[in-house]
């Protein structure tokens, strides 16, 4: 048996997180790294921008999340 996180394992989280995501609602969100299915599925969306934080961008992020954040809402 593989181990996943906790918090996939019930499907009732993983179809909220799917309604979530299917909400024209904006959403600002933590994946997982690691490959599993779940997540693997929400990464390869098209309506997913993924932003990798490290140590050596995150202090820049603080400062450039809120304007690509309205711009995809704009967009």
């Amino acid at each position: 048996m593989k181990l996943t996180p906790m918090e996939i394992r019930p499907a009732i989280f993983r179809d909220v997180v799917n309604e979530a995501l299917d909400s024209e609602e904006p959403l600002l969100a933590t994946i997982f790294a690691r490959s599993l299915p779940f997540t693997n599925a929400i990464k390869s969306r098209s309506d997913v921008l993924l932003i990798e934080v490290r140590p050596d961008n995150r202090d820049r992020l603080i400062s450039e999340l809120p304007g690509r954040i309205q711009a995809v809402n704009r967009g």
